[in-house]
């Protein structure tokens, strides 16, 4: 599951940003900190699983085993534990709505107030990475779950009257973030 999730995050990331490296008109050196941004952004989010083990969750049995792959740099071993359990790790910090409006925030200042090319580019590929899990969760009959992750640190809410909403909203606001990029 876990590898296919990341061919789908690197095929997205690529023609997202095709499209906007043809669209932005500019075939200069700012196209390789575009892409360093966009392949960073893509994988920095997944951060948040090596937080859970390490900080957050680190009482958790797939935390312990973490931590003994990784004193014995066995990263191979790591990984193939964070793809059985990846979808067991629900309250992630970068994984919720309060993140996400955080983050599209500074977005918006990023790109308004000409921020760099990489830093433009690495914020709107973290952007994509969740949109892309959130619809794919939403679509994919996962909503139960996609409600838990995203919604887990706001307590009395009514997640499934907003959850639409929320998805749409944020993609509304993408969209301009990405027409606002130059």
């Amino acid at each position: 599951m876990l590898g296919s999730e990341i061919i789908s995050h690197f095929l997205l990331t690529i023609i997202y940003f095709l499209l906007v490296s043809v669209f932005r008109g500019r075939f200069d050196v700012s196209l390789v900190w575009l892409w360093l941004g966009a392949f960073l952004g893509m994988f920095l989010l997944d951060l948040d699983h090596i937080i859970y083990w390490f900080v957050t969750n680190s009482e958790e049995e797939d935390s312990r085993q973490a931590r003994a792959l990784f004193k014995t740099k066995n990263y191979k071993g790591m990984y193939l534990l964070l793809k059985r359990v990846h979808e067991t790790h629900r309250h992630l910090i970068f994984h919720t709505a309060t993140f996400q409006v955080v983050l599209l925030i500074l977005s918006f200042y990023l790109l308004t107030a000409g921020g760099s090319v990489l830093g433009s580019a690495l914020v709107l590929s973290l952007n994509l990475h969740l949109l892309k899990d959130e619809w794919f969760d939403f679509f994919g009959g996962r909503k139960e779950a996609l409600k838990n992750w995203l919604f887990w640190q706001i307590r009395d809410f009514s997640a499934e009257k907003y959850l639409a909403p929320f998805l749409v909203g944020a993609s509304i606001l993408f969209l301009i973030l990405t027409v606002i990029f130059k």
